[in-house]
């Protein structure tokens, strides 16, 4: 704005352009948060209004500090990032029903492969946020266009936002360092995403808890309130016995169930077999990478890579120490492995095969199936050993795991049909190769929402993702194995059964009252945990967490 240099018109001047200052940030104000009112307008869960707070205390006054920068393209490089971050919140909504968390940021990390592979399914989710987003920053550059020059600037601008941001930051460090067993709702609004704030904000907060929650205490270890389990005793060698555990993906119980469900016909099949048992258990947290681990390492609490790290509880380390094979088999590509690998213990697997390396062995299908043609041709049964066989099961895409003569239901039912089929014909392949001892596991490393309020996936303390489905199978002839099924509630009770079989004295399942803990989408409990507890063999109802 050009002024005369005279003392009144420097004052009319002045009043012009922080009057016009006020009008360009309310504009820009408005059409930020109008990002996050339009998209609530198309999705019934996002759940935005406007509140004085958010439009006057907080956004307002960051745009009205933004707007004093002299530099348009800096003023324009922040908007674009406050609207992309908006996309990227936006489009996890849509797919996740669920702001971004600050775990996630390190799940995005140690889990790129899975990652992308989920991106793939997102493509047609991402259209509307992105008209939203593209149509904001359209008006603001406009408003830039109308207002850029004849606003009020003021050089230090810059240096001002960021001693802000500084302060604000530091006020974050210290709500998540704060030693307290729970968090007040208030406390809580300064490190999760929360209704009626932008999703830029959101994204900020979870991003702030991020770097100065998470990492410091995967950097510092920090002190568990939860106890690493101690290695179990050796008590039987030489057991002639042959123990397989198939991971199922994916595959929620419901889904799964035996009773009158037109998806399993085949194991219904198996219903009168008194080798066969089934039932629901909980899975020990709500993402691969979690289950995953609860399964091989036998976690029990929140808090358990120490446990991991020193892997006196890790099953294929017990199993060799008891000169018994180990063989690992993943029907999923290598490139996903990254995501479990170093949760295995794998320098104590014999043989550790994946579809990548399928070509070696059999002519693949692309499918689960292919499991059973690999464990045919490396003739590893009848001899003391421990498999564990991984389906991809039902994680998304859907369509791509299953053959076309499946396509009978939705994609995901028709992921639940075929693993009907493959795992029948797998327990009964092993069944008749079988001359010895012989116990076959089946159970689902997570359940997967699809579209109950809002949500799909998985990475959800919901029932429909920690209810899953458990099966035995086996030609034993022991008195104990009914009684032991019986008491199984969960994954760590399963890895305990395991370690019970392969020769080791466990915490084995028993009626007695006790505590079932399940991990949300990170071991630590940072995402959140849940507990269930048992009274009198009474399952009391979930009680959420967080650490």
């Amino acid at each position: 704005m050009v002024c005369l240099k005279y003392k009144s018109r420097d004052f009319i001047c002045l009043k012009k352009s922080v009057l016009l200052t006020l009008v360009y940030s309310l504009i820009i104000t408005f059409v930020l948060l109008m990002v996050d009112k339009v998209y609530s307008l198309n999705n019934e869960y996002f759940l935005f209004e406007f509140t004085q707070k958010e439009f006057v205390n907080k956004i307002f006054i960051a745009v009205l500090l933004i707007s004093v920068i002299p530099s348009k393209k800096i003023r324009l490089g922040i908007y674009f990032t406050l609207l992309l971050v908006s996309f990227f919140q936006l489009v996890h909504f849509e797919y996740f029903g669920k702001n971004i968390s600050a775990i996630e940021f390190y799940l995005f990390a140690t889990n790129v492969g899975e990652t992308f592979e989920t991106l793939k399914t997102m493509i047609n989710m991402i259209y509307i946020p992105l008209i939203i987003i593209l149509f904001a920053f359209m008006i603001i550059y406009i408003v830039e266009l109308i207002f850029g020059n004849k606003v009020f600037k003021f050089k230090y601008g810059l240096h001002i936002i960021m001693i802000i941001l500084l302060f604000i930051s530091s006020k974050v460090f210290y709500m998540t360092n704060i030693k307290t067993s729970k968090l007040t709702d208030r406390q809580s609004k300064y490190l999760y995403p929360t209704v009626n704030r932008l999703s830029s904000r959101n994204f900020y907060v979870s991003l702030n808890y991020f770097l100065l929650g998470v990492i410091p205490k995967k950097v510092f270890n920090n002190e568990s309130k939860y106890k690493t389990l101690k290695k179990p005793l050796l008590l039987k060698s030489n057991l002639n016995r042959t123990v397989i555990l198939i991971i199922g993906e994916s595959l929620r119980y419901d889904t799964f169930a035996l009773d009158n469900n037109k998806l399993t016909p085949k194991l219904q099949s198996l219903k009168e077999d008194n080798k066969f048992h089934f039932k629901k258990v909980y899975a020990g947290g709500t993402m691969t990478k979690v289950s995953v681990s609860v399964l091989i390492n036998r976690l029990k609490h929140p808090e358990g890579l120490m446990q991991i790290n020193n892997e006196d509880n890790c099953l294929f380390k017990l199993a060799k120490e008891n000169n018994i094979d180990t063989n690992f088999i993943s029907a999923q590509h290598s490139k996903h492995l990254p995501m479990i690998r170093d949760m295995i213990c794998p320098k104590y697997i014999d043989s550790l095969i994946t579809r990548s390396d399928f070509s070696k062995y059999i002519t693949e299908g692309g499918y689960d199936d292919d499991l059973k043609t690999v464990l045919n041709e490396r003739d590893i049964l009848n001899k003391d050993n421990w498999i564990v066989l991984q389906h991809r099961g039902s994680h998304s895409p859907y369509k791509t795991r299953y053959p076309a003569e499946f396509d009978r239901y939705t994609p995901y039912e028709n992921t639940a049909l075929f693993t009907d089929t493959s795992l029948y014909d797998l327990i009964k392949y092993i069944d008749n190769e079988a001359t010895q001892e012989t116990y076959i596991f089946y159970v689902s490393d997570h359940g997967e929402l699809l579209g109950e309020n809002g949500k799909n996936g998985h990475g959800h303390l919901e029932k429909n993702v920690y209810e899953v489905p458990f099966l035995m199978y086996t030609n034993s002839k022991s008195k104990e194995t009914k009684e032991i099924f019986s008491n199984i509630r969960s994954h760590y009770d399963i890895s305990n059964y395991i370690i019970h079989l392969l020769g080791y004295k466990a915490d084995m399942p028993s009626g007695a009252d006790r505590e079932i803990y399940i991990m949300n989408s990170d071991l630590d409990g940072f995402s959140g945990y849940g507990k269930i507890k048992i009274v009198d063999g009474i399952e009391t109802d979930i009680e959420l967490l967080r650490n």
